[in-house]
């Protein structure tokens, strides 16, 4: 397997996957992205957040982890 493939993350939700989860607009998952509070990837015209960097902005915020 190619390291850049090993280096992927397993888990990749869209803007709208997360302001679900979170019960919050996807205008608001933007503004975080936009601000560099929440990592994103750009994958073709799409955004992507890895499970890991929402992991990580829970704990940032203070916030209990999602399952």
């Amino acid at each position: 397997m190619p390291d850049e493939v090993a280096a992927l993350p397993s888990r990749l939700y869209s803007v709208k996957e997360v302001a679900q989860r979170l019960a919050v607009s996807i205008k608001s998952v933007r503004r975080w992205i936009t601000a560099g509070d929440l990592r994103a990837y750009r994958l073709g015209h799409q955004l992507k957040i890895s499970a890991e960097d929402l992991r990580s902005f829970l704990d940032r915020r203070g916030a209990k982890a999602l399952t």
